[in-house]
């Protein structure tokens, strides 16, 4: 099998960005949100403001009250000329930039359903003419994030699509069917084993807080301003290392074991008769081995340091979490059937962990956590009303040092009784990041070698093995917003060319990749064998016009 990863390299930056410096290496900006009693205070100034980094004061020297109209009709609306322009307008810090992160692995249909509606009234709400909006999964990468000022498409895909949510789904992706065969249920396990679930559980769970993870990371290579994350989520446990899910099984009835891991497979049957090591009874390949490190893995993982991270690093990038609960107010976690539930004690545990997980990421990123409220609406309009105005502050620190710290930032109000939200921090630029964004030209391609193509490519790959690998008729996934659409043909395709859903192909496939003509001029492409070593492939290159 091999790995086949497409690169952009002509007039436009590298995907990742170094960092912008506006006004001289130490000009910060601040946004900085004011309520007294959960609503905006919007008549400030900025002699009413004190500002702090590292505990030293610091003098404002810029100054704004912004107050963010309607957008008005969406026909009206102007969209940006391309995702490229687009991830432009997002840097200025004048325009907001809303990202609408759809959690489907913790989310229940019931929930996708009950959501839709008021999350497309708060959209209406707080879009305003100049701000951008955008919609992330767990399974896209950040850089396919496509942001515009028309919510139109958002909200008719939450309509049309509204069966989105997929927890408690009996659907499951290529990996954690693998985990159901590897694990098989034992008698009194119900439908699914134990040990599947518990897999399947941390594996998504890992997923989606490693693409918000990679959501921050991905903003604060765009922009400076605050981005908003709002996320639509049920909530996570935050799994810890649990040494008993590595413990061999054994079946209550014939007191068999399971098999130790790196043990020889069994020889078996396979097709034309010929004796082979490669399938397993049900037919399908072998993948204990795979089975046995995934679940070493992911048993010995800790979600709730990672989660820790993922604050503590929105903070430094100046990305706020709006986490809502679509369930509202919830009695149980669990579900009711078809396999019997957890313990009364265990199920309100649980629900506590999910619902203090997202009041923590909020907290701990200024934003707003809308938690046990039945009333959707009102709790969004909320989260409208707290984002519609907002004071924009700009400083030089006192602190010209280049030594790529994390220095904290607080902002007090000299008027009593006001409540102030602002970033709590900044990484402060290096001297290499500075000198070599004043070296840099200003429209060098940006041609990447056989060793950053490799990496590049192996970490797309990377990015593709934690999520849906097989989800039929998917979009296929690409490096970045700028890289063609990739499609395969072979015999498990029928001969006829459908989407790719990841970048590994095998030797009797075609790749086929797509591209809108004009907007790149050149492309450059690695093809991988497993270790990563580059292959020689001939390539066909043509036009054509799309008839739709």
């Amino acid at each position: 099998m091999f790995a086949a990863a497409l690169l952009a390299a002509a007039q436009q930056p590298a995907p990742e960005q170094p960092p912008r410096f506006r006004g001289g290496t130490n000009f910060v900006q601040v946004d900085v949100f004011a309520t007294r009693g959960g609503e905006p205070v919007q008549d400030l100034t900025a002699a009413e403001f004190e500002l702090y980094e590292d505990n030293d004061a610091q003098k404002i020297d810029t100054f704004e009250h912004i107050v963010v109209a309607p957008a008005g009709p969406q026909p009206e609306r102007v969209e940006p000329s391309s995702p490229t322009r687009a991830n432009q307008l997002a840097a200025d810090p004048h325009r907001r930039v809303f990202v609408v992160f759809l959690d489907f692995f913790h989310v229940s249909v019931e929930g996708s359903h009950r959501i839709k509606e008021p999350l497309i009234e708060m959209l209406s709400r707080i879009v305003g003419p100049d701000d951008l909006v955008g919609v992330m999964t767990p399974d896209m990468s950040p850089s396919q994030i496509t942001f515009g000022r028309k919510t139109q498409v958002i909200e008719q895909g939450l309509r049309d699509h509204w069966y989105w949510g997929r927890r408690f789904s009996i659907r499951l992706d290529e990996y954690e069917q693998k985990y159901d065969t590897c694990y098989p249920p034992r008698p009194g396990d119900g439908a699914q084993s134990g040990l599947a679930g518990a897999l399947i559980g941390r594996r998504r769970e890992r997923a989606v807080l490693e693409a918000l993870h990679d959501t921050v990371l991905h903003m604060a290579s765009i922009r400076e301003g605050r981005t908003a994350v709002i996320t639509i989520t049920d909530g996570w446990l935050l799994y810890r290392p649990d040494e008993r899910l590595t413990t061999l099984r054994t079946d209550p009835f014939t007191g068999a074991r399971e098999p130790v891991p790196g043990s020889p497979p069994p020889v078996g049957v396979g097709p034309g008769g010929t004796l082979t090591s490669k399938l397993n009874s049900q037919g399908f390949l072998d993948e204990r081995s795979e089975c046995d490190r995934d679940r070493m893995n992911l048993a010995m993982m800790d979600n709730w340091q990672y989660f820790r991270d993922l604050y503590q690093d929105a903070n430094r990038a100046n990305v706020s979490f709006d986490p809502i609960d679509p369930r509202g107010l919830s009695a149980f976690d669990s579900q009711i059937g078809p396999d019997a539930p957890v313990d009364l004690v265990t199920d309100h545990a649980m629900l506590r962990t999910r619902n203090d997980t997202l009041r923590t990421l909020a907290e701990n990123t200024d934003g707003l956590a809308l938690v046990d409220n039945n009333d959707l609406r009102k709790q969004l309009r909320r989260v409208a009303d707290d984002l519609t105005s907002y004071y924009l502050i700009g400083y030089y620190s006192t602190n010209a040092t280049l030594d790529g710290r994390f220095r904290s930032i607080k902002v007090r109000s000299r008027r009593p009784g006001i409540d102030i939200r602002a970033r709590k921090g900044y990484r402060a630029p290096t001297a290499a990041e500075v000198n070599g964004v004043a070296a840099s030209p200003a429209a060098a391609p940006a041609i990447p070698g056989d060793q950053v193509a490799i990496t590049a490519a192996l970490n797309v790959l990377e990015r593709d093995a934690r999520i849906d690998e097989s989800r039929a008729g998917a979009r296929a996934r690409i490096a970045s917003l700028e890289s063609p659409a990739l499609f395969r043909r072979g015999p498990l395709t029928g001969n006829v060319v459908q989407p790719a859903p990841n970048r590994r192909f095998s030797r009797t496939d075609r790749m086929h990749a797509e591209a809108v003509a004009g907007e790149v001029a050149s492309w450059t492409a690695a093809l991988l064998d497993r270790t990563g070593k580059r292959l020689p492939v001939p390539v066909t290159a043509g036009t054509g016009t799309n008839a739709s």
